[in-house]
């Protein structure tokens, strides 16, 4: 009896992990669509490249600049991936969509945040498996 408990208690679980993971997916992909801003990245100096550099992260900081419809915006000390910053320091623009209400967030070139609609399904369905094996357990236990 105590491995039925488990295992209906296991399905809540994993019911519960899946439509928060996909919650989260869902309310960054609304944030992306309403608050996306297309914009080229370029460096502000170009003559003061490296501001500083992570081995761990494999991140370079940049003063950099996006450079959009809604005009400029400075990014003093952007933590950007060493492969963007090589490309920067090159003298190319990089392609970007970042959040006008969170600019440090940005997807680039033609990345997107990922799709929820898997981890909600898989959530969904863990959750009425799990409403109805504690029915069936109650029905069993006689109550």
């Amino acid at each position: 009896m105590q491995s039925k408990n488990s295992f209906v208690a296991g399905l809540f679980v994993l019911a519960l992990c899946a439509l928060v993971a996909g919650g989260i997916s869902l309310y960054q992909n609304i944030d992306f669509w309403r608050n996306g801003q297309t914009a080229t990245m370029k460096l502000t100096d170009p003559d003061k490249k490296v501001v500083s550099y992570s081995d761990v992260l494999s991140t370079r900081t940049l003063d950099v600049t996006y450079v959009s419809e809604a005009g400029l915006l400075d990014m003093p000390q952007k933590a950007v991936p060493s492969a963007v910053a090589e490309r920067l320091i090159a003298g190319e623009e990089i392609s970007i969509t970042y959040l006008t209400n969170n600019p440090n967030r940005i997807f680039y070139q033609n990345q997107r945040p990922s799709k929820p609609w898997v981890w909600l399904i898989v959530g969904f369905a863990a959750l009425g498996t799990a409403i109805y094996a504690l029915r069936m357990l109650k029905r069993e236990q006689g109550g």
